[in-house]
């Protein structure tokens, strides 16, 4: 019978197993970091466009439309 020679040794199967899952360990930390630099930067970036929005319409002298009020007979 032909011997069968395989890639991985089986006497190192466990090893190889153990490193691959550590690998798998880390490039889930770095992605939930990544995830969480992302979503921090999102927020930061909405915050100076509000921001730049204010000054250009402090700017610009224009002020926010007041919301009509609701007539006091309507209301009833």
């Amino acid at each position: 019978m032909a011997e069968i020679k395989h890639i991985i040794e089986p006497e190192r199967l466990g090893l190889w197993t153990a490193v691959t899952f550590v690998i798998a360990l880390l490039a889930l930390v770095l992605a939930l970091v990544g995830l969480s630099r992302s979503s921090d930067l999102m927020y930061m970036t909405q915050a100076e466009v509000l921001l730049l929005n204010k000054k250009i319409d402090t700017a610009k002298g224009v002020t926010a439309p007041e919301t009509p009020s609701m007539p006091e007979s309507s209301a009833k």
